[in-house]
C-alpha cells in the first residue's frame, strides 16, 4: 500500500504531489506544467504542478523513470490532473468552498 500526500495551492492554481521522503538531487521539466523531482538513484520523489488543470502524464513515469508500482496506482487516483482530483474530493465531503491551501493523503 502507498500513500502519498499532495500540497494544493489554489490560489497559486499550483500543487505538489509527495510521493517519497527522498532528498531531492535534480529536478526535470516533464511538461511545460509538470516537473518532477528524483533522488540519486533518479527514482521520482515529487511532482511539481505549475498548473491545477495540466494533464499529468502519469503513464510516462513508469517507463521513463523509477516508480514503485504501488505508487503508480495511488497516482491513477488523480488522474487526469490536480485540478479534477480536488472537484472529485470536494463532492465526495459536500464541504462547501475549498480552502485556499489544503494537504490531502492518497492510499492505494
Amino acid at each position: 500500500m502507498a500513500n502519498i500526500d499532495i500540497t494544493i495551492d489554489l490560489q497559486a492554481d499550483a500543487a505538489y504531489i509527495e510521493l517519497s521522503s527522498e532528498d531531492v538531487a535534480t529536478t526535470v521539466a516533464l511538461t511545460k506544467d509538470v516537473n518532477i523531482d528524483l533522488d540519486e538513484q533518479r527514482c521520482v520523489v515529487g511532482i511539481e504542478v505549475l498548473s491545477l488543470a495540466a494533464d499529468i502524464p502519469f503513464s510516462d513515469l513508469p517507463v521513463k523513470y523509477h516508480v514503485r508500482s504501488e505508487v503508480v496506482e495511488a497516482l491513477r487516483l488523480i488522474r487526469p490532473s490536480v485540478s479534477t482530483f480536488v472537484s472529485k474530493v470536494h463532492a465526495s465531503r459536500d464541504s462547501g468552498q475549498p480552502h485556499e491551501a489544503s494537504r490531502q493523503t492518497v492510499t492505494s
